[in-house]
């Protein structure tokens, strides 16, 4: 019974931070909504700018692969418009906060250090788990919309459009694909635009986008480019077929492990407690 106590106190922390970080309004009220001028001009509000105090510590002391990692998931969260002018340390500085009250809750309600260093894992890896899961959806979403985008683009070039043009026109288009475009052609004011896609697909660490930034640098240094970017449309389209077939073998074997957890184990353990009750009442009759 105090283990059920323990478990529900760190349920009802889990909660906290699922409304905290899910149902919050985007643009915070009250104290909250106060900001912050710092000496580099970035503006900072919400919780941003109650966590700043973190923002170097955290810095400081974080593995360099956990913040490149945190940087990449940001990214395509922010592609869909989740996350909006968070970094990557002051998302960690954010879980590191969560994982403090998280651990103090427990101590608070349970006592026990063990608890409460659950609830501080909790606390540290919830809000990791919510955002990855929000850029891997946009990740997939991109790269299921970037064959018809690149093959898009490939239509406008062969109607004697210039490359870049075509780029800025197939940036209208209401995808994902098309969405990126416009946020490159952004970035790209006074810069080539091939080289800002690199950049961003550098930043995104998405193999098919740096891979494709790559190859339309080869194109535009070539001379037939209406055919070689209708190849590199073709390329694509068969790149991402490929794997979609390969996730969709994948499928079976992945689902044996939930099948066995959630239908053999459940049957498992009911004939065992039917056959083996009445043996353990008989054995304590004796």
């Amino acid at each position: 019974m105090t283990a059920l106590i323990y478990l529900t106190g760190i349920a009802v922390f889990a909660l906290v931070i699922y409304l905290t970080l899910e149902l919050a309004p985007a643009t915070p009220t009250g104290r909250l909504a106060e900001t912050l001028t710092p000496a580099d001009g970035v503006v900072l509000t919400g919780w941003r700018r109650s966590l700043s105090p973190l923002d170097k510590p955290v810095s400081k002391c974080t593995p360099a692969g956990l913040l490149r990692q945190t940087r990449a998931d940001l990214y395509w969260a922010q592609i869909g418009d989740r996350w909006n002018d968070w970094n990557e340390v002051q998302f960690t500085s954010l879980r590191v906060a969560l994982a403090v009250a998280g651990f103090g809750l427990g101590m608070v309600a349970t006592g026990e250090p063990v608890f409460a260093l659950i609830g501080g894992l909790v606390g540290f890896q919830y809000p990791a788990m919510a955002m990855g899961g929000i850029a891997r959806r946009y990740r997939r979403q991109f790269i299921a919309q970037l064959p018809e985008y690149v093959q898009l683009v490939s239509a406008q070039m062969s109607a004697n459009v210039s490359m870049d043009e075509a780029l800025r026109r197939t940036s209208q288009a209401q995808s994902l694909a098309g969405k990126w475009m416009r946020r490159v052609l952004q970035m790209a004011q006074g810069r080539d635009l091939i080289e800002q896609m690199q950049r961003e697909a550098q930043e995104a660490h998405l193999p098919e986008l740096i891979g494709m930034s790559v190859q339309l640098e080869f194109i535009r240094r070539g001379t037939a480019q209406q055919e070689l970017m209708g190849q590199l449309a073709t390329s694509i389209a068969a790149d991402y077929i490929g794997s979609a077939e390969q996730r969709a073998e994948k499928v079976g074997s992945e689902l044996v492990i939930p099948m066995v957890v959630f239908y053999f184990l459940p049957f498992l353990v009911t004939l065992l407690a039917v056959i083996g009750w009445p043996i353990v009442q008989n054995m304590g009759g004796m």
